[in-house]
């Protein structure tokens, strides 16, 4: 890791896979090019392993349980010095199912994982916690797919010390819906950035199917809100790759709304039943 007045720089990349999810097939290829481009995170989609499921028992037949062997497995061959952030379908001991990330480096899950808190899919239920993950000094957070468009996850992460905010996403919705949420998806993640002052790295979904269409949001954003990456939104796969300069300093304490006392009791009261 070269250091940069300011910060530190970090090779990030982020795969745009298929409507399907194909670890099998594009796996290999990822991890080569990680290797080849000396990557230190990566972000793969919302269930990449396994893709998402459409119904309970085609979930339960994808989902992976502790302590997590075929995933594990499955990112034997990642480079040692590349952290992966790694979407799948995930059956706990308590037998709930959830769209969850894992952390996983030398081959080994690092930390705890992360799931979904307000899933959209029936079939899985939301988790209950933020837990902030480390790439060596770096702090980053985890936000999945439809919790981007909500304030408080990437808030709370970037208040926890979080200086990345890594997002799998597995935007696979029906044409119209695509139409409608392009430009809505983009503008949420450039003001998660802006709003946290942070990097904002999105893996998601590309193709089309019948009557489907992935949004193929995958994008890396700077703090000011600069797009410094992105994909062809029809390319799969795609491996968008960035260098970034990470800095230690936050501007999230200028922002904090309880300078105002009055305003903090407006914004305190607006959130009372």
């Amino acid at each position: 890791m070269k250091s940069h007045p300011g910060g530190d720089r970090l090779r990030v990349a982020a795969l745009q896979a298929g409507l399907s999810g194909s670890a099998a097939g594009d796996l290999p290829y990822v991890l080569e090019r990680c290797a080849q481009e000396r990557i230190d995170l990566l972000v793969l989609p919302e269930c990449y392993f396994g893709g998402m499921p459409a119904d309970r028992p085609a979930a339960e037949t994808v989902a992976i349980a502790p302590p997590y062997a075929s995933l594990l497995a499955a990112l034997a061959d990642a480079p040692a010095a590349t952290t992966v952030v790694a979407g799948f379908t995930e059956r706990p001991a308590d037998g709930r199912l959830h769209s969850s990330a894992a952390i996983v480096r030398k081959g080994r899950l690092v930390g705890a994982i992360s799931r979904k808190l307000f899933p959209r899919e029936p079939v899985f239920s939301p988790g209950d916690d933020l837990p902030l993950h480390r790439h060596g000094e770096h702090a980053f957070g985890v936000v999945i797919c439809y919790d981007c468009n909500f304030i408080e996850p990437s808030r709370l992460l970037a208040l926890a010390g979080a200086r990345i905010l890594a997002c799998p996403l597995n935007n696979d919705l029906p044409v119209d819906v695509t139409r409608r949420w392009l430009s809505r998806s983009r503008s949420a993640f450039v003001a998660r950035a802006v709003e946290n002052d942070c990097w904002v790295i999105t893996a998601d979904v590309a193709g089309t199917a019948p009557g489907r269409e992935g949004i193929g949001a995958t994008l890396v954003v700077a703090p000011d809100g600069r797009v410094v990456a992105e994909s062809d939104r029809s390319a799969a796969p795609a491996l968008v790759v960035a260098e970034i300069v990470v800095s230690g300093d936050s501007m999230l304490g200028r922002w904090d709304v309880r300078r105002n006392p009055a305003i903090f009791d407006r914004w305190r009261r607006s959130q009372e039943p």
